[in-house]
């Protein structure tokens, strides 16, 4: 009878134990969607909210607080939720417009996708987005470290050579500290062949510092003083050795 008690009081800590584990592993798991974002407004938009319809907790363009969206201008945006959810959890993607325009859609879902924001003729009825057709694309991904000496305001990434072309116009609302670093990323359709960018950075003093011929490519990017480098090159493609 002892032996009999013992052996259910260790299995109903094995039930236990198990259950706790699979718990702590459907809290761990989560649900990310990745929204790709094209202003067509035509205008400058100034904000771009994602909000969980459920909790209100949003992600918010600019992430920093400074910077916008210019008319033709791609951006990403991510928002993830409890891996647990059945596929009804909805979203509400809002933005603003220079003008003053504030437009919503409330039924968004977790998934990837790209999103045009429309103009407001553009709508077909109250709806001020349109989903794009999937198509394939290649994604630059560039850690920036700050070598320039002092603070950097903006960091531009510019397709070249298409009109209009795919820009991302990244703001900081404190700066971009020297010595840090940040990760920035663009992306093109996989049809464009040997599409280059030009980056363009600002720091806090005024200086400019232009690469013409940046490649669709995963790189860590050193931002460097324009004033001390040697030829026409500001920035280089190493990361600092600690």
């Amino acid at each position: 009878m002892k032996t009999r008690k013992i052996f259910a009081l260790l299995t109903v800590m094995a039930l236990l134990f198990s259950g706790a584990a699979l718990a702590e592993g459907e809290a761990d798991s989560v649900q990310i969607g990745t929204y790709t974002i094209y202003n067509k407004t035509g205008e400058t938009v100034t904000e771009v909210k994602i909000t969980d319809n459920v909790t209100g907790a949003a992600n918010v363009f600019p992430f920093d607080g400074a910077g916008s969206l210019e008319n033709d201008g791609m951006m990403s945006m991510t928002f993830d939720i409890p891996g647990g959810e059945d596929g009804s959890h909805r979203l509400t993607l809002s933005y603003k417009t220079e003008s003053g325009r504030e437009e919503s859609f409330g039924t968004l879902s977790i998934e990837e996708v790209t999103i045009d924001l429309l103009a407001a003729d553009a709508k077909t009825g109250a709806t001020p987005i349109a989903f794009r057709k999937v198509e394939e694309s290649q994604t630059g991904v560039y850690t920036f470290y700050n070598k320039t000496g002092e603070t950097v305001l903006f960091i531009n990434l510019i397709e070249n050579g298409e009109e209009p072309a795919t820009t991302l116009r990244y703001g900081f609302k404190d700066g971009l500290a020297p010595n840090a670093e940040h990760t920035l990323s663009l992306s093109v359709p996989a049809n464009k062949k040997d599409v280059t960018l030009t980056l363009q950075f600002v720091t806090e003093s005024g200086k400019i510092g232009i690469f013409n011929t940046l490649k669709i490519e995963e790189a860590p990017i050193s931002l460097l003083d324009v004033d001390s480098v040697s030829g026409a090159t500001p920035i280089s493609f190493t990361a600092p050795q600690n």
